[in-house]
């Protein structure tokens, strides 16, 4: 529900943190790795179950992987300065 509203959004997010130059480049390295995730998710799941009869360890995976992702961010993330007026 919430991923289509994030896909209308993800083009002017991109384009206020990283301008116009190469904006183009970066929204389709971000849509190919989603794609990516899509693709090799559900069935690593389902193996995943077969091998353990539950889905603890996926969702297990899915806890770290988006633990990793935020540090991740909280360790780019520089906040902006406001312009200075002379």
């Amino acid at each position: 529900m919430i991923y289509g509203a994030w896909v209308a959004v993800l083009p002017a997010v991109v384009m206020d943190y990283f301008g116009g130059r190469d904006v183009s480049g970066i929204i389709g390295i971000l849509y190919t790795s989603v794609a990516f995730g899509t693709l090799i998710g559900p069935s690593t799941a389902g193996y995943a179950f077969d091998l353990t009869g539950d889905y603890t360890l996926p969702i297990l995976a899915g806890v770290a992987a988006n633990i990793i992702a935020a540090a991740i961010v909280a360790i780019m993330f520089r906040p902006t300065r406001a312009p200075v007026w002379n």
